[in-house]
């Protein structure tokens, strides 16, 4: 099981070689079926900054929001009232994903304020992070397209998605140790 989740971690790396990463493991969490809000072993001595991105399975966990020497403290997009600008990686339509802990229960998250004019996008359809995000760096899956509603303005659309991370049994992670800001 350990061989599977640390070449799972070696294949993430591999997918995202442009970042400087370094590996953490999950010590500790907050009360709940969800890793929402957890403490990693790896802080301020090993290069960590607060709004480092975290990625593990097959994308983005959530970012940093407070360090210490030895160990951080990471949010994750899941949390209730955590909101990411995402984009549809194959028609470029920009979103915003809410965390929203009670939809986790069915391992997807929300999102909305999709315009999709041309009713271009489908369910399956891939979402990562947008490059107009402020905290987090371009390109990162999100997740999978799994419903779409029009809204009742029939100007945006809504839904969920199945993310790419499994958040009910996270081990390890990877810090992404560039910050937006830094990388243009």
């Amino acid at each position: 099981y350990e061989l599977t989740k640390l070449r799972e971690l070696y294949e993430l790396d591999a997918e995202y070689e442009e970042y400087t990463k370094i590996g953490a493991r999950v010590i500790s969490r907050d009360a709940g079926n969800w890793y929402s809000s957890f403490v990693i072993d790896k802080g301020e001595n090993d290069g960590i900054q607060v709004n480092c991105n975290v990625i593990a399975g097959s994308g983005l966990v959530g970012r940093v929001v407070e360090t210490g020497p030895n160990h951080a403290k990471v949010t994750s997009i899941i949390s209730d009232g955590i909101n990411t600008s995402g984009m549809v990686l194959s028609s470029g339509d920009n979103l915003i994903v809410s965390g929203n802990l009670q939809t986790m229960a069915e391992g997807k998250i929300e999102y909305s304020q999709l315009v999709d004019s041309k009713n271009r996008v489908t369910v399956g359809d891939k979402v990562v992070t947008s490059n107009i995000s402020d905290q987090y760096l371009p390109g990162l899956l999100i997740g999978y397209i799994s419903s779409i509603t029009t809204d009742s303005n029939n100007l945006t659309k809504s839904g969920t998605l199945t993310t790419a991370v499994d958040f009910e049994h996270l081990q390890d992670v990877l810090v992404i140790l560039e910050l937006k800001q830094t990388v243009e």
